[in-house]
């Protein structure tokens, strides 16, 4: 069955700075507020280097729920994870620079916003 969602990494565009990830969790019961939030940042972020993706509807990798991400260069950083703070609603948030090194992004590279989700780190295992 082919999915119906694609991960950023496979919708940015071409040159994009992709330095930091931010992944936002929701249950089934979150979704709609999900939903709201993300089209809210792709409109608060429309013409920045900041990259919006689709709704992850499914646990994916080490995610063990439905997220999305968002995208952004350093020097977004402040400004992506401020806006973070006051819309996210319950929503716990993983914000994690991209060094190269998934387990160390996502652990050591990594800090929350609302309750840390316990990720599934055996994807990272080789």
């Amino acid at each position: 069955m082919e999915k119906s969602y694609k991960v950023n990494s496979k919708l940015l565009p071409e040159g994009f700075p992709r330095q930091f990830d931010a992944h936002i969790y929701f249950s089934e019961e979150q979704r709609e507020f999900a939903e709201a939030l993300r089209n809210k940042a792709i409109v608060s972020f429309k013409d920045q280097l900041v990259f919006t993706g689709q709704l992850i509807p499914e646990p994916i990798g080490p995610h063990p729920t439905p997220m999305f991400e968002i995208n952004f260069p350093k020097e977004k950083f402040t400004d992506v994870v401020l806006w973070l703070m006051h819309e996210r609603g319950d929503l716990s948030v993983l914000v994690h620079e991209l060094a190269g090194d998934d387990f160390y992004d996502h652990t050591q590279a990594a800090m929350w916003l609302g309750k840390p989700v316990d990720l599934k780190l055996e994807a990272f295992k080789d």
